[in-house]
């Protein structure tokens, strides 16, 4: 099970250099409606909103923007990033509806920062200026897109939106503002590191210049005092107006509800008063009577308030119906029921015909617009000038299928597919499950080591470190295998963070795996061996927090983000004993958002939480004036090329978040990123050029969560409690 982490929100409210007391409009935090969309019931949901223009703007109309993305994101079923870009659609439409209709011209920009908490995962959103800041201790990480703040909403029908995708821990400050940054400096937000929301929303106010407005979030375990948040509420549902809270709560946007995260990270009702118990007379009926007629009555005050208000609308449509009726006329109640009954006669006729007629004609108009398309697709003299009749085919078919699924539009839609996949160079393969039935339910693999005969999994729910050998039509798992398993299994062993292949001989004097925490513990585990536990050598500064490890060369690389550093350590006898050296020589690269490394021959690569890479190359050479001396040169700039048609380099993957990258040796060395945001893992060349996208036929369940590569070319994906493999 996917931990939860419960939110403590306080509003920031700046103005005059002063903070105020009311709340900032267009800010929004909020839990999920009680009748969310598929896939939104476990969603925290964060906006920050501004808009600039040359008139004044109202702060009802931020409210609103805020409240139609809001209602948006949650009722939009999928993927959370399709959702943000739903509620990012909504703002931007009706920007440009405002801008069209504005009897003078009107030049009405907004910025829109959104993120989405969804158990130890953070999804943030930005479009138009604003930034997101991460506080830890010791690090502060500003997330900001310069191309997103040079495109706002409200200029295109297709706003921009740049994604990005962290993991966050308790005890971590987020600030979610539409200001420029830098708004404030590194030493002002690292003091905020240990303080209450509120605290902290005091120390913004001092330190700023600025008129702004944001959120500020503190993450906590669950079970912590947390403050309240609202409850989102459905599309196009009426509700009530709350009270406008201080600092340490957000602000209820016209919920029907108040909502308090509870343990479970699930909305649940608070802050309501209980009411005093009946007192039951000595002939009380037996207890199971009770609760059934409190439901009779309250069906009962339904049924004749539904009767009241029914008769008022009826008498305000017909008012006649209300006077006293003439000798001779027809009765008042046969007209009251003729008033009902004709139009209920009416919208029934006329739903049969569109559910029978109707909706068969609107699949077929659909169905007839793709199959033009693809005609149209056919008849282009290049693939880069068919690709937009192939993508709207596939538009139209998936309006089609709203209505029905039919043969010809299934097949239609292979046909389609396999275009598009053809011109996306898309490789689909046929992922087979390891283990029948998976690793046990509720188990949640988040690394993964391959040999060529075995395949160890890291589940971080037991937590506990599983092997299974193959059998030549998949995988067993041993159950004798001797390694993690649950909390407390081995002395000074924490939640590791990655497990890594050791070939022979080995710690154990046989292949294995070694699993490292975050502190630097190690364990080592191989089949029918007994396991052995050590400790890292630590920096001569301490640990900041292990991140990521590579083996490679028999050198163990280190990535500490927290210490803004790299350490090397030599494998001795197959452990990893000796004392760490710094990758970096003279300068070191900003690491505070690093998230992966992987050691590609001589090329050190690193991956950062914007999707961006960096390349470092360590060459030791020979002084002249005697010794040795150690030069580090990075490439900081790398651009990811990409020919396919309407792409254009970038220093991320387009439409991608990944969290996880693996170099894939020689004969043909290249990079595998795995990502965040799909079931998808691209692939590219050591110069960062596109060489596909690999995807499985059958799409998973939900998105992978772990990667690796195992000899001689098995790729493996976790997902869930399983763990699926192929060969590109």
């Amino acid at each position: 099970m996917v931990p939860t982490l419960d939110a403590d929100v306080a509003l920031i409210h700046i103005a005059g250099g002063e903070a105020r007391l009311t709340s900032p409009p267009g800010t929004l935090a909020q839990t999920p409606p009680r009748r969310a969309a598929r896939g939104r019931a476990d969603d925290l949901l964060f906006v920050s909103l501004g808009l600039h223009s040359t008139r004044t703007v109202s702060p009802a109309l931020l409210d609103q923007l805020a409240q139609l993305a809001a209602e948006a994101y949650f009722g939009t079923p999928g993927s959370i990033t399709a959702a943000l870009r739903q509620a990012a659609d909504e703002v931007n439409d009706r920007l440009l509806d405002a801008v069209e209709k504005a009897p003078e011209p009107l030049h009405l920009q907004g910025r829109l920062v959104a993120a989405v908490l969804r158990g130890q995962d953070l999804f943030l959103a930005q479009s138009g200026m604003g930034q997101a800041v991460l506080v830890r201790p010791g690090q502060v990480t500003r997330l900001a897109s310069e191309e997103a703040a040079n495109r706002p909403l409200g200029l295109t029908p297709s706003p921009y939106i740049r994604y990005q995708h962290i993991e966050v821990h308790p005890g971590d400050l987020l600030v979610l503002t539409t200001a420029p940054p830098p708004g404030w400096s590194d030493t002002t937000l690292s003091g905020l590191a240990g303080l209450d929301p509120a605290q902290a929303v005091d120390r913004l106010v001092a330190a700023s210049a600025n008129d702004l407005t944001g959120v500020l979030i503190r993450l906590a375990q669950p079970g912590e005092a947390v403050s309240m948040l609202p409850q989102a509420r459905a599309a196009g549902r009426p509700s009530r107006p709350a009270a406008t809270p201080g600092h340490g709560s957000a602000r209820p946007s016209r919920p029907e509800a108040t909502e308090a995260l509870p343990q479970s990270g699930r909305p649940s009702l608070a802050g309501r008063r209980r009411r005093a118990a009946p007192r039951v007379p000595r002939s009380a009926p037996p207890a199971w009577v009770r609760p059934l007629r409190a439901i009779s009555d309250r069906f009962s005050q339904g049924l004749a308030w539904l009767g009241t208000q029914a008769t008022r609308l009826i008498t305000r449509l017909a008012p006649g119906l209300a006077e006293p009726s003439p000798a001779g006329a027809y009765p008042r109640g046969l007209l009251i029921a003729t008033a009902v009954a004709v139009p209920l006669i009416v919208v029934t006729i006329a739903s049969v015909v569109y559910f029978r007629r109707g909706r068969a004609e609107q699949f077929q108009e659909y169905l007839s617009l793709a199959q033009n398309a693809v005609v149209s697709a056919q008849m282009k003299p290049s693939p880069q000038d068919a690709w937009p009749e192939w993508q709207a085919a596939l538009n139209w078919l998936d309006l089609a299928e709203q209505y029905r699924q039919t043969i010809e539009s299934r097949t239609l839609r292979q046909q389609v597919q396999a275009a598009l996949d053809t011109l996306n160079q898309i490789l689909r393969l046929d992922f087979r499950p390891a283990v029948s039935g998976g690793f046990g339910s509720g188990s949640r693999i988040t690394a993964l080591a391959a040999t060529s005969t075995d395949l160890y999994v890291f589940d971080e729910a037991g937590p506990a470190v599983w092997r299974a050998w193959a059998t030549g039509r998949g995988y067993e798992i041993d159950r004798d295998f001797q390694c993690l398993d649950g909390p407390g299994s081995v002395a000074g062993m924490g939640t590791p963070i990655d497990l890594i292949a050791l070939d022979e001989p080995g710690a154990l004097l046989t292949s294995g795996i070694a699993t490292i925490d975050s502190d630097g513990t190690l364990l080592y585990c191989a089949p029918d061996t007994p396991p052995a536990s050590s400790q890292l050598t630590p920096p001569d500064t301490g640990w900041g927090r292990i991140q990521a490890v590579d083996l490679f060369g028999g050198k163990l690389y280190v990535l500490d983000p927290v210490a803004n550093a790299v350490w090397i350590y030599d494998a001795g006898g197959g452990l990893f004993s000796d004392n760490p050296i710094l990758y970096f020589a003279e300068q070191v690269p900003n690491l505070s958002a690093a998230v992966d490394v992987a050691m590609a021959q001589d090329q050190l690569l690193i991956l950062f939480a914007d999707g961006h890479v960096e390349s470092c190359q360590r060459v030791v050479e020979d002084d002249p004036a005697g010794g040795t001396r150690i030069r580090v040169t990075c490439e900081a700039d790398l651009q990811f090329q990409d020919d396919r048609p309407g792409q254009q380099p970038s220093d991320h993957i387009p439409g991608a978040i990944p969290v996880e990258m693996v170099y894939s040796p020689p004969p043909e060395p290249s990079l595998y990123f795995l990502d965040s945001l799909s079931d998808s893992i691209y692939l590219y060349s050591m110069r960062l050029a596109y060489q596909g996208q690999i995807k499985p036929v059958e799409a998973f369940e939900s998105i992978p969560t772990a990667l690796t590569l195992g000899p001689p070319n098995d790729l493996f994906v976790a997902v869930g409690d399983q763990v699926y493999y192929a060969q590109p």
